[in-house]
């Protein structure tokens, strides 16, 4: 056989192969599959096992080659499908905007789903395929369509993860670090059962039984993953509805308080529109013109500033954005830190970033310029701006000192105590990850002001 074609050969399994866990990793992810980004890992995977088959050649070259076959079997195993699967993870990563975590638990899930069945088709097409033909049919039977098979077997995978949402619950398992090192472990396990299995059990011979196993280790293991997803998801939904109900009291709490301010607004008011009336019997004009002047300015200190954050607050319709708001600040007021919010057009379009991440980024850029305001006179403004193809919003704090601007993009930097530097660094993900969204930090005016751009879904 003709050195060309068995080269050909090689590089056709390596390449079905390397789309094949590709396209099953954007599946569990739920990720739209880039041309540019398949293309990458694709080239990668074909190079670097090349590298690996030339070594194993060459080494099987020597006399004593049998002492170095365990050391070749364990490095294009596990250790080559670790490294695989981490490089996959970070072109999902890089161009699909991944947290990388998941990137390299789909990875793992995918190149476990495309060995089983890759495996499988091989121990059965080399058992079951004739002994006529020739070399190049038999090449055929045992290489080219068991590896071709990998693509028709992957699309089918990802069409029933994306029917079921399977991406929707996986991204739950990495909201806790246990979960995700929980979900990381077992993927890994998972990607490493065949070459347990080969050490184990060398000379297994194919049958109905093994092959019906191995399909449904497949099928039992996607389900297993998806229930403990929605089991993380479900945890989630309580904490989330907790959360809400805690808003939504900060919420009648605050309109109780606005409330008691109108009803002592209308005491005050009864008594200087008394002295009103005997000032216009005396024809004190300069009087009354001053009377007016205070009565504006009492009136914009007692419910101004709540009457306009109540105006702001309604005209947001993403309740689950309106409740965080309202909720911090209530727990602004609680702590004499003057709050101003500014939504200057009604809030209603949905944003490319998802729900839970907005809250996420917003929580952390409010609760950051809360700890930071002056202590002496702190201060946090709050604008959200609807426009036709972004959502506009900017949170600014006053300071006792300027903080440094080159040091907040190091990874754990604070100014609040050591092992609370975490919130800006979890921010910075959750932007990164966003596709078209832009992240702005400067300081203004003796205000430090935090700026985020969101494009309209």
């Amino acid at each position: 056989m003709p050195l060309s074609f068995r080269l050909f050969s090689v590089g056709f399994s390596l390449v079905c192969f390397g789309v094949g866990m590709y396209t099953l990793a954007c599946g569990i992810l739920g990720k739209k599959m880039n041309i540019l980004s398949c293309l990458i890992y694709t080239i990668y995977y074909l190079l670097v096992n090349a590298l690996i088959l030339a070594g194993m050649v060459g080494v099987y070259a020597l006399d004593d080659a049998y002492q170095y076959e365990n050391v070749f079997n364990l490095f294009n195993g596990t250790i080559g499908n670790l490294l695989h699967s981490i490089m996959l993870a970070f072109v999902l990563c890089r161009f699909s905007r991944t947290d990388f975590w998941q990137g390299l638990a789909a990875a793992f899930l995918g190149n476990f789903i495309a060995y089983t069945v890759n495996s499988v088709l091989i121990e059965v097409t080399s058992y079951y395929s004739p002994t006529f033909g020739g070399m190049y049919l038999y090449t055929f039977i045992t290489i080219y369509i068991p590896y071709l098979a990998v693509l028709p077997m992957a699309a089918v995978v990802v069409w029933i993860l994306r029917k079921s949402s399977f991406y929707r619950y996986f991204s739950h398992l990495f909201s806790k670090r246990l979960w995700a090192a929980g979900t990381l472990f077992f993927s890994f396990l998972l990607m490493c059962v065949w070459q347990v299995l080969d050490w184990l059990y060398p000379d297994t011979a194919p049958g109905l039984g093994y092959n019906i196993f191995f399909f449904a280790l497949i099928v039992v293991a996607l389900f297993w993953v998806q229930f403990l997803a929605m089991y993380a998801a479900g945890q989630d939904k309580i904490r989330a509805q907790e959360e809400m109900i805690a808003q939504h009291q900060a919420h009648m709490a605050l309109l109780e308080e606005l409330q008691q301010e109108i009803r002592a607004f209308r005491h005050d008011f009864t008594n200087l529109f008394s002295g009103l009336t005997l000032q216009a019997q005396e024809g004190d004009l300069a009087g009354i013109q001053e009377f007016m002047r205070k009565t504006g300015s009492y009136f914009d200190e007692k419910l101004g500033q709540e009457i306009r954050q109540m105006d702001g607050l309604n005209r947001i319709t993403l309740y689950p954005l309106r409740s965080l708001l309202t909720a911090k600040l209530a727990d602004m007021r609680k702590r004499e830190i003057h709050s101003a919010l500014e939504v200057l057009y009604p809030l209603d379009s949905k944003v490319v970033m998802e729900t839970e991440d907005l809250l996420r980024s917003l929580g952390i850029l409010i609760d950051n310029a809360m700890e930071a305001a002056s202590q002496t006179d702190g201060t946090v403004r709050i604008v959200l701006l609807q426009e036709e193809k972004e959502l506009y919003i900017a949170v600014s704090n006053n300071y006792d000192q300027a903080p440094e601007l080159s040091a907040l993009f190091r990874k754990g930097y604070t100014t609040k105590g050591k092992g609370r530097g975490t919130g800006l660094t979890s921010y910075r993900r959750i932007v990164s990850r966003c596709k078209g969204c832009v992240a702005r930090t400067y300081l203004k005016d003796g205000y430090f002001v935090q700026e985020l751009r969101l494009p309209a879904a």
